[in-house]
């Protein structure tokens, strides 16, 4: 969801693919069943670090649950969260509350881990229900979403209006508007060669790798492959290209350096820009809608509870606490993440509205998350998009491939 964070997790192959998670570790209170005392608990937060000014807010909000005088939570900042978090569930000492990516949500439930806790917050139907769906595993609802960040069309003002060319609403308008925007030698559209970029348009084509309970593999659907062949041909006639292709490390870093005129990120874009290029105009349009209309991907972070904690009922009423719409507006004020609660929206976007599309897309957004040891299968899908955007492979080859290692893992 952060530019550090969300950057890193969602470009292909990266090493630090779980390190959106934050965890709260090793409550020590006296409840042994964890099932009557909910004062008097001391709690250990421990987090990732995404910036100082979100360190400063997750230790005020802390800092304020303290001031309550229910229960203690001392908050530990650490480096290398996906390790500790393994580390402190394999060792017998597991965290009491975390957050999880909802990448690494099906892995952790299959596990026997998580406490579903997801209907015992407050008004559990605020949060919005493919956010909800990122969180349920095998129809339970594990843990309640933080906050969350969606992709959408993020466009250089300027360019645009010298070029004169409107925000594309279509794919035809997208390739006309990539076609006209790129120069020699510079693609009008940079898209990361990367399911987690290319995916929007197996949604809006009406495919998708898999079915919905991700039961069956779906890549040789006529949809999935319309989507790639559309990408795969903006790449070949020249008006789209990989961020590594144009010198960048990310769609965000091309976009400010004037390496493309569009790009397809999310809302962890705002602060790159804000911090690294300061001086570019930009502005952000709902994704291009495709045959079977809008589609987008969302990616979020939730507060899990340990099964085995000692403190679970002090561990749920802390998440009722992050979770209070008050604290959702706080923790997202000054970022780019948005409220996980639908009542929220407006609110948030009160001071933000050049943001509105990202929030807009959780209406329809995809839910990226799969089923435990699916991650070869997008590791596979990852290198056919990495050849289709260079040039070298054939979108019938990617489709086969991909279909080939789902089934391996799903069954035929």
């Amino acid at each position: 969801m952060r530019p550090a964070l969300y950057r890193t997790l969602r470009r292909p192959l990266a090493a630090a693919a779980t390190a959106a998670l934050l965890l709260v570790a090793a409550g020590c209170g006296d409840d042994s069943d964890g099932g009557s005392a909910a004062t008097g608990a001391t709690l250990s937060m421990y987090a990732f670090s995404s910036s100082s000014a979100e360190d400063a807010v997750l230790r005020k909000v802390v800092e304020d649950y303290n001031k309550l005088g229910r229960n203690t939570v001392n908050l530990n900042i650490l480096p290398e969260y996906p390790t500790a978090l393994k580390t402190a569930m394999a060792g017998g000492e597991p965290p009491d509350v975390f957050y999880l990516n909802d990448n690494m949500l099906p892995d952790y439930a299959r596990d026997g881990v998580l406490e579903p806790i997801g209907d015992k917050v407050d008004n559990p139907d605020d949060f919005y229900e493919s956010l909800r769906e990122s969180f349920t595993y095998e129809g339970t609802y594990y843990c309640p979403p933080k906050d969350f960040s969606t992709l959408q069309l993020v466009y250089n003002v300027d360019e645009l209006a010298a070029a004169n060319v409107k925000p594309p609403t279509t794919w035809q308008e997208l390739a006309d508007a990539a076609r006209a925007l790129t120069k020699p030698g510079r693609p009008g559209l940079v898209i990361g060669a990367e399911f987690y970029r290319w995916g929007v348009f197996m949604a809006q084509a009406g495919g998708w790798p898999t079915d919905d309970a991700v039961t069956k593999m779906t890549m040789d659907s006529p949809a999935v492959t319309q989507a790639l062949q559309y990408v795969a041909d903006l790449h070949k006639n020249g008006w789209a290209a990989s961020p590594a292709a144009v010198g960048a490390g990310w769609g965000g870093e091309a976009l400010g350096k004037g390496l493309a005129a569009m790009t397809i990120e999310g809302n962890w874009i705002v602060g790159a820009m804000a911090n690294d290029f300061p001086s570019v105009k930009y502005a952000v349009a709902e994704l291009p809608a495709g045959p079977a209309g809008k589609g987008t991907m969302a990616f979020s972070v939730c507060y899990g509870v340990a099964k085995a904690s000692k403190n679970k009922e002090a561990a749920i009423d802390f998440v009722k606490y992050l979770t209070s719409p008050e604290k959702q507006l706080e923790f997202t004020r000054d970022f780019p993440v948005m409220p996980s609660r639908k009542s929220l929206a407006e609110q948030w976007l009160a001071g933000k509205p050049e943001l509105k599309a990202f929030v807009a897309g959780a209406e329809y957004a995809k839910k990226s998350v799969f089923v435990p040891g699916f991650t070869p299968v997008i590791d596979t899908l990852n290198d056919g998009i990495q050849g289709l955007a260079a040039g070298d492979k054939a979108v019938a080859d990617v489709v086969s491939e991909t279909q080939s290692a789902g089934e391996d893992v799903l069954g035929g």
